[in-house]
């Protein structure tokens, strides 16, 4: 995944206070958390304060060991999660994307007023019920151009949408990938599988043989007590 595209999603859901730390954490596994406090130039609570928010977001994953050196106290190795940093800001995008489409639908249904001199804007039913007249001023309300306003959301839409394609891009690699991972583990399963087939077929032939062979040995053993019994016998009737 690109790293512009994991800085914009740890911003969104964090802040931009957890940026340095994806520089640190980007393709690389259990990066200890001294480490991070070191690069992060911060104190080993407030980086464990933003990695905890991040972990909350499922963004990141995180191992613990025991440091004897530092009197048995728990030391987090964290790992960057970027499968489910994109599922998370995928969510957040169709709820943004859903907000926006309904307040740009708004825009084309309704009116809205403007106080020109406190900025505030009201919609049409608290209009009336000031009697379009702005009860913070007593400055008569202006009706509102919705041009402007269409435009901004319809840019922001946009926006969001091309973003949304960049992460469904991603989302789709890795599931490329994954699907190539499960396959090529399920082709080293079945030759496991076949080579421990073989192993206890050539086991059972082995015995089978062994069988046989120990079947042969105590036939030819009886056998031969057999043929000595008769010449023992043959010999006392000649006496």
């Amino acid at each position: 995944m690109q790293i512009r595209l994991l800085k914009e999603i740890v911003t969104t859901l964090v802040g931009v206070n957890a940026q340095k730390a994806v520089d640190l954490l980007y393709d690389k596994k259990n990066v200890n958390e001294f480490l991070i406090a070191k690069h992060l130039k911060l104190t080993i609570n407030q980086t464990r304060n933003i990695l905890y928010k991040l972990a909350d977001e499922g963004l990141v994953s995180f191992m613990r060991k025991k440091d004897r050196k530092k009197g048995g106290w728990y030391i987090y190795f964290w790992t960057l999660s970027s499968g489910n940093s994109l599922t998370k800001f995928k969510e957040k995008l169709m709820r943004d994307l859903n907000a926006l489409e309904n307040q740009l639908n708004l825009r084309k249904t309704k009116q809205f007023y403007m106080c020109p001199n406190c900025s505030i804007e009201y919609n049409e039913e608290n209009a009336l019920l000031n009697n379009y007249v702005c009860p913070e001023c007593g400055e008569v309300l202006n009706l509102k151009n919705p041009e402007q306003d269409l435009s901004n959301l319809g840019a922001q839409i946009n926006k969001i949408k091309e973003i949304m394609n960049e992460v469904n891009s991603e989302i789709d690699s890795i599931h490329v990938v994954e699907q190539k991972v499960r396959a090529r583990k399920q082709r080293a399963e079945a030759k496991k599988k076949e080579k421990e087939r073989l192993i206890r077929k050539k086991e059972k032939q082995k015995l089978l043989k062994k069988e046989l062979k120990d079947k042969l040995k105590a036939k030819s053993k009886k056998g031969n007590k057999g043929k000595v019994g008769k010449v023992k016998s043959k010999k006392a009737k000649r006496k």
